[in-house]
This record gives structure tokens, sequence and C-alpha cells, in this order.
């Protein structure tokens, strides 16, 4: 018993009560047993039924082929009592061969005799379909392949006949010349009819004509094949082993015909005749044809879409039409520019040259219509060049030369006119309406955007500048080419630094001019020592200041510096941002990946010095507008300031004299500088003003007429920190209105320099008071506060001597490193005191 059925009697009884069912398993197990035997016995005489009939199929299949072998034995015994059997089997092949031969004879004589009338019917046929197709486009060439089936029996005759002729004499030669000469004329005939069909071939299928295309296909590949079987037979040999006089001329072929290199050759023909007759037509200025060369477009997809897939794929017929005007436009391109063109000529060459080539990748990969499934092409097409690669890179590298040396003679020209316009300054700067976002803040101190547009200074033609880098820009995306494109932007990119260097000379020479005229220097005490205030010196004049007119004094210094300062950083404000704005995302967008990091940096590079000319504006009219102040603050910290009451007197006081000359340029700039303009100006004026009130309080009381400041005097004068008090009263007072909400905040922030000096200067105890001071207010309004200012007002105190300002100092300058290692820098920074220095 198998392990399996084992198993089943042990799952079935399992306990003492399963024994009585020994009896009904036994009754079971035997019907089981006895089912398995009856399909076993089904499967094995199944089994043994398709045996015998296999054995029985092999018996049949043996007996057959005993048959076909007696059969075979049988026709080897019919052939050899065959040949052998006949006595006179050699005379009756004699007599066979000579039958065919005077049969042969008889039908030549007939052919011969009836050849030139054959060839005449055959004639008229051609005459007449010529006539028909070059008048009817339309025509379907109904008598196209009776012709063609004509001509070719005659041709095979005329092979027969001179193939005969190789085995004759001179004699016979010479009449078998005569009797196939007129086959000729048909031959030409034909040709020219079947050379006019290729040429009307796209035409007749724009007009439908579809069985004109179908109909010489047929016949182009009936000839292939004929040409193909006469090689094929010729290679092997199979033509030398053939007997002349048994051969159906009718069907003899004795040399290859041609006619698919002759397709070829008359399509190429036609095509460029038809170009040649466009460049015929724009001969006076052969330029134009680039102009003109939509029809070859269309050609060309009319060709891919419609007449191509009419052709068998092994023709490649759009491949060739496309080569074919492809070396006809190479040719006359490279013609082209032997002639040494311009450089507007060859920018439209190289333009027309990137366009066709992508023009042609496209016709390969895009479908015509949306839905249309795309078309494919037996080659994968890569975009050419009509001018060959090479060349395409000499003729680019010689555009962008003439470009080049084109805007470096444009800069050079309009750096001169610029230089001219600024420094005479004949008339008012230009009036451009600008529009700006600014970013203040409402009365409950949140951030506000707000849209204004204004009237600002520009410079005379400040759009030029931006309009030339657009109209090259633009011409060298119409060349298709990325290089170009960054060829241009990169060296106009130079040509704005270089304009940029020459402005900030010109601001340095005038700058010089206006200072050598209205210098104010002479009204600081102790010019020698405070030189290190001014930016920088204007040569000493060498002419007699004091005495020359006011129309001299304009032709040292013209009027309208400050204007055409402003106006000049308006311009290279509203230009840096049209840039990066506008030129920058539009140009990077027409070129490949690989050129937009360069056109961006060509743009960006502009940026810095652009930044760093309007930072020397800014500079400019800054040290301007101080300059006009230092008259009254000549004054300030000495005897006369802590007297100053303008409610005793009608003339202002030193601090109003200053308002009045500020408010009078803040309101001026305003109403013509950008908000970006005006706002920087008179944040660092602020620093700048501070500073240098400071500084030349400083110097008045430590080497001028000043005293140093008494922190228990209460007499005779107002206190110092009173003095102080009043002069930030009314700056900010006055100034107030001139700023935005959110500016106004930096106003008043950079005045409480003026401020803590009150405190500073009287306070008691100042080694215990004045560190404390400085950490938890000076650097908190101050982060980067420079020692020297508290050291400067310790100095200018008549109870502090060297000794304390330095230990003081020093102690200052480690509160300044743990604060700044504890406390991160501000968003917002007041940078009046950050350089702070006076001696």
């Amino acid at each position: 018993m198998s392990d399996a059925a084992l198993s089943r009697v042990a799952h079935l009884i399992k306990l003492e009560d399963d024994l009585v069912k020994i009896q009904s398993l036994r009754q079971q197990f035997t019907k089981e047993k006895t089912l398995v035997d009856i399909k076993l016995n089904s499967a094995t005489q199944t089994q043994i039924d398709s045996i015998m009939n296999n054995l029985k199929k092999l018996n049949n299949s043996a007996n057959k082929l005993n048959t076909i072998k007696s059969s075979l034995n049988r026709l080897n015994q019919i052939h050899d009592e065959s040949v052998t059997g006949v006595a006179e089997y050699t005379a009756i092949k004699q007599m066979t061969n000579v039958n065919q031969f005077l049969t042969q004879v008889q039908h030549l004589y007939h052919d011969i005799s009836k050849y030139k009338q054959y060839l005449d019917s055959i004639n008229k046929l051609i005459d007449e379909e010529f006539a028909i197709i070059s008048e009817d486009i339309s025509y379907p060439l109904l008598n196209i392949f009776r012709i063609h089936y004509s001509l070719t029996q005659a041709r095979n005759f005329q092979d027969y006949l001179e193939t005969i002729s190789d085995s004759l004499s001179d004699d016979l030669k010479s009449i078998v010349f005569k009797v196939v000469l007129p086959v000729k004329k048909t031959i030409k005939k034909f040709d020219d009819l079947l050379g006019e069909i290729i040429i009307s071939l796209t035409e007749a299928l724009k007009e439908g004509n579809v069985e004109l295309v179908f109909k010489l296909i047929k016949i182009i590949e009936f000839e292939s094949n004929e040409d193909m079987k006469f090689e094929l037979m010729s290679n092997l040999k199979l033509m030398e082993n053939r007997s002349i006089s048994s051969i159906d001329y009718a069907n003899f072929r004795g040399a290859k015909r041609n006619y698919k290199k002759f397709f070829y050759k008359k399509l190429e023909e036609s095509l460029v005749d038809t170009f040649d007759k466009c460049v015929e037509h724009f001969s006076y200025d052969r330029i134009l044809v680039y102009d003109n060369l939509n029809w070859l477009e269309d050609e060309l997809v009319f060709v891919a879409d419609t007449l191509s897939p009419m052709f068998p794929t092994s023709w490649n017929i759009d491949n060739f039409i496309q080569n074919a005007y492809y070396n006809r436009l190479h040719n006359f391109t490279m013609d082209l520019i032997k002639t040494d063109p311009p450089a507007e000529d060859l920018l439209k060459i190289l333009a027309y040259d990137s366009h066709y080539g992508k023009f042609v990748v496209a016709l390969h990969t895009s479908p015509e219509i949306e839905g249309d499934e795309k078309r494919k092409s037996t080659q994968k097409k890569e975009q050419k060049s009509i001018m060959g690669e090479e060349l395409k890179k000499v003729v680019l590298d010689d555009y962008l030369k003439v470009i080049v040396a084109k805007m470096n003679e444009w800069t050079d020209t309009l750096s001169k006119s610029e230089a001219n316009s600024f420094v005479q300054r004949e008339t008012p700067p230009d009036i451009y309406t600008y529009y700006q976002t600014i970013e203040d803040e409402d009365i409950q101190d949140q951030p506000i955007t707000l849209e204004i547009h204004g009237e600002v200074f520009v410079l005379p033609d400040f759009k030029t500048p931006l309009t030339m880098l657009k109209e090259q820009a633009d011409v060298a995306v119409d060349s298709g080419y990325g290089s170009i494109l960054v060829g241009v932007i990169e060296n106009w990119s130079s040509c704005y630094i270089k304009r940029v260097l020459n402005y900030k000379e010109i601001i340095e020479e005038e700058f010089d001019k206006y200072m050598s005229v209205y210098n104010n220097e002479r009204f600081l005490i102790q010019e020698s020592k405070t030189k290190r205030l001014f930016r920088r010196h204007a040569p000493q004049p060498t002419f007699d200041i004091e005495n020359m007119t006011p129309e001299e004094l304009a032709n040292v210094s013209k009027p309208g510096l400050i204007e055409y300062l402003c106006a000049l950083g308006n311009t290279y404000e509203i230009n840096t941002d049209r840039l990066q704005d506008k030129f920058l995302p539009n140009y990077k967008s027409k070129v490949h990946s690989n050129y937009q990091s360069r056109i961006q940096v060509a743009f960006e590079d502009t940026v810095s010095p652009s930044t760093e000319l309007n930072a020397q504006v800014i500079r400019a009219i800054i040290d301007i507008i101080l300059n006009d102040l230092y008259p009254a603050l000549s004054s300030v910290f000495t005897k006369t300031w802590y007297g100053d009451k303008s409610q005793t007197s009608d003339e202002p006081n030193m601090a109003e004299r200053i308002l009045e000359t500020i408010s009078e340029y803040m309101q001026e700039l305003r109403s013509y500088a950008s908000y970006d303009i005006y706002s920087c100006t008179f944040a660092l004026f602020l620093d700048s003003f501070i500073s240098a009130y400071i500084r030349i309080g400083y110097e008045n009381i430590l080497h001028g007429s000043g005293k140093k400041i008494d922190p228990t005097a209460t007499k005779k004068f107002k206190s110092f920190s009173e003095g102080v008090g009043r002069d930030v009263t009314i700056f900010y007072g006055g100034l107030e209105h001139l700023f935005t909400r959110k500016d106004s905040a930096y106003l008043l922030n950079s005045l409480r320099a003026i401020e803590f000096l009150g405190d500073l200067a009287t306070c008691e105890d100042p080694m215990i008071f004045i560190p404390q001071m400085w950490e938890n207010e000076i650097l908190g309004s101050f982060y980067f506060c420079s020692v020297e200012y508290v050291r400067g007002i310790c100095l200018c105190r008549k109870d502090m001597d060297k000794n304390q300002v330095n230990t003081l100092v020093r102690q200052l300058e480690d509160i300044a490193k743990e604060y700044h290692e504890n406390v991160p820098v501000p968003s917002q920074l007041t940078g009046t005191l950050n350089e702070f220095f006076y001696n």
C-alpha cells in the first residue's frame, strides 16, 4: 500500500469508534478502485488505437514511395529508349533547328518590311500625346501604355538586329543600321514626352491628375525591373548560352535603358530650372531671393505630404527633391558670398540658413495639421547649412566682427555726444513719465505698496542705447543663431560699461569745475586739519573767482549740474530695470540653454557699473548740498551757536538756515528724481550731514573758537544739551513731511546721533553712565557705531582728560564686541555713525 493510501486510512481511523466504519470504508475503496480501473483501461485503449492508426499511415506512405520510385525508373527507361532508340536523332534535331531558323527569317522579313510603318504609327501617337499633355496638365495619358508597349517592341527588335549584325559582314551591318536608324528618332520623341511628363509631375498632381503619376511610376518601374533582369543574366553569363535564332525578339533586350536614371535627371533639371527662374526674376538684387522662397517651402511640404507617399519607398523621392533644391540653394549662396556682400546681406543669408535648416527638420517631424500622423522620412534628417558648416562659421565670425565694429564706432560717437550734452547743459534734461512702486507703512505701521507715476528728468535720447540693443539683438534673433545674439549682447554690454566709465570721468571733471567756483571749505576753521572731511579736493583755481561775473563763472561750470546728475541717475536706474525685467528674460527665451547663462552674465555685468555710477551721482549731489551748508555749519558748537535765537531777530538761526537749504534741495529733487534716487540720496545725505554736523562741531570745540563743554554750566548761554535738542527739533519738524512714513523713521533715528550728544556731553559720572548708554541706547540705534563718535564728545568735555577717554574707549570697544556676538544685526540699519571719524 502506498504512503498516500496509508495516510488516508490513518486520517479516517483515528478513534476506537471509527473501527465500526471499516466495512463501509472497504466498500468505498472497492468502488473507487473499480472506477480507476475503468478510466485506466479506457486511456490505454485510446493509446493503442492511435498507435495502430499511425502504423497504418506509415505503411501507406511506404507503398506510395515505392510507386514513385518505380515511376521514376520508368521515366529513366523511356528517356533512354527515346534517345538511344531513335537512329536518326541528330538529323531530326538539325531539321528542327532549320525549321526554327526559317520561321524566324520569315518573321524577320515581315517585321523589317513593316518596321518603318510601325515606327510612324508610334511617332504619331507620341506627337498626339505630347501635344495634349503640354496644353492640358489634367490629361490622364490615355495612350501612354500603348505607346510604351509599342516602343518597347520596336526597341527590342532593334536590339535583336544589332546583336545579330555583330557576326555579319560590314555590308550587312550597314543594311541593319539603315533599318534601325528611324527608331532613334522615335526614342528621342518618347524621351521628350516622358521628360514633359516628369516636368509636369507636381503640377499635375496639384490638379488632381493622379493617373499621370501612377502611369509614370508604372513605366519607370517596368523599365527598372527589365534592366535588373538584364544585368542579372549578364552577371550570370546566361546571355552567352542562348541560341540567337530561337530567341523571341519581342522580349529581347540587348542593353540597359536606364529610365530610372533618366527620371531623376529630368526631375533635377526641372527643379534647377524652377529655382533659376526665381533667381533671374531678382537679378537686379539677388539678396531678395531669400525673402521670396515661400514657393520652395510650399513645394517641399507638398512633396513630403502628397507626392512622396505615391511613390515606392525605395525611390526616396522626397529626399531627392530636397537635395536637388538644397544643392542649387547652396551653390547660389556660395556665389553670392563670393561677391563680398554687406553685413545686412550676410545676416539675411544667415537668417534664412537657420530658417531653412529648421524647416527641413520640422518637415519630417511635424504634422502639417493637428491630428495628422507625423511625417516620417526614410533617413534621419539633420539640420544642414546652405553654406556648409565651415563657411557658416567664417560668415558668422565676419558678421559679428562687422556688428562689433559698428557698435564700437556708434559707442564712441554716442559717448562724445553725451559728454558734450552733459558738459554744455544748454537745455534742461528731458522729461519721462515713470511708473514706480513704493513700499511704505500705514498709520498702524503695517507695510503697504503704492503705485505712482510721475515725470522725472532723463538725459536727452536716454532710450538710444536700449533701442540700439533691441534693433541689433532683434536682427540677431531673426538670424536664428544664438551665437550671434550672444555676441551682440556681450559686445553691447561692453560698450554700455564703457559709456558708464566715460560718465564717471565726466562727473569727476564737472564736480571739480563746480567746486573750483563754488567751494565753501574756506568757511571752515583750520582747513588743513579738516581735509579728510571731504571726499576730494577741487583744484586751486588759476583765476580770480571773487572778481568774476556770473557769466564768467557759468563758463567755468555750467548751471544745471544737479539736474543733469539726477537725470543721469534716473536714466541708468530706468535702463537697468528695463534690462533686467524685459530684455534679459526676452532674449534668454530665444536661445538654447547653452547660451542663456552667457546672456545673463552679459546683462548682469552692467548692473554693478551702473550701480557704482549712480552711487557716484548721489555722492556728488550730496557733496554739492553739503558744500552749500558749510557756511552755516561753520558756527556749530561755537559761541554763536549757543546763543542762536531766532525769536530775537528776523534772521533765521543756524539750524533754520540749514533746514531752509536742505528743504529747497529736497523739494526740487523730489520734483524730478525717481523715488529710489530721491530716497537713497537723502538717506545717505542724512548720514553725511549729521556726521559733518558732529565733526565740524568737534573741530570747532577742539581747534576753533568753540569752548569745551562744561557739564555744570548754567549761566550766560543755554546748556549744550538744550542746543542740540533745539537743532534736532528744527531738523525733524522741517524735514519730516518730505519723507514717506517709512523713511521718516530713518530720519528720526539718524537725528538721535545729535540728540545723544546732549546726554554724552553733560551726564554725571561719565565713566559709568556712558558705557551704559553705549550698550543700551547707542548700539541699539547705531549697530556698527564707531567709538570715535563717543571719543570725540568726551574730548570736548571740560571735565575729562585724554587718559580717561582712552580708558573709556577701550571699555566701549569690549562692550561693542560682546554686543555684536550676542545681538544679531537688525534688518534695518542706520549707517550714520558707521565710519565716523573727526581727527
